[in-house]
């Protein structure tokens, strides 16, 4: 059974974390997240890989800031998130526009969040909805598999 109180207060504080996030305010954005937070860019990306720790994000974040000249701005716009109990399920969309070429590019992603103990602890990406709620019901299903059974398909 789903503590949908505990849920809706994840659903709450992911939201209000990625809105800081989307203005740029990286202190207040950061202030829920876990010291060892892992946040796994999405597969298909150029040079997709886990930034562990809040310094790595922040890095990630500056690299950002760095490409595109209005990712942290109100180009960007969250949809309705999606609670999935310890799991929320953040989709977004925006245009941005990049630094010095000026090139537009229509984005849409999906982050599904790992929320525990009031703390944000992981971040995955994925490009749709769908398949961030198919790797949030993999994470949930794998959780209550026996120790024995983890892992596996």
């Amino acid at each position: 059974m789903q503590n949908t109180g505990v849920s809706s207060s994840n659903v709450e504080l992911v939201r209000l974390s990625f809105e800081a996030f989307r203005r740029g305010d990286f202190d207040e954005a950061f202030a829920v997240y876990d010291p060892a937070v892992e946040w796994r860019t999405a597969d298909d990306e150029p040079d997709s890989q886990t930034h562990m720790g809040i310094p790595a994000l922040r890095r990630f974040v500056a690299g950002l800031a760095e490409t595109w000249a209005d990712r942290f701005d109100s180009s960007v716009t969250f949809e309705d998130f999606i609670d999935r109990g310890d799991w929320v399920v953040a989709p977004w969309s925006g245009r941005l526009h990049g630094h010095g070429s000026g090139i537009e590019v229509d984005v849409s992603e999906t982050y599904a969040v790992l929320v525990r103990d009031g703390l944000i602890r992981r971040v995955d990406e994925y490009r749709t909805v769908e398949e961030a709620l198919e790797a949030v019901a993999q994470a949930a299903q794998e959780e209550t598999a026996p120790p024995g059974e983890r892992g596996r398909s």
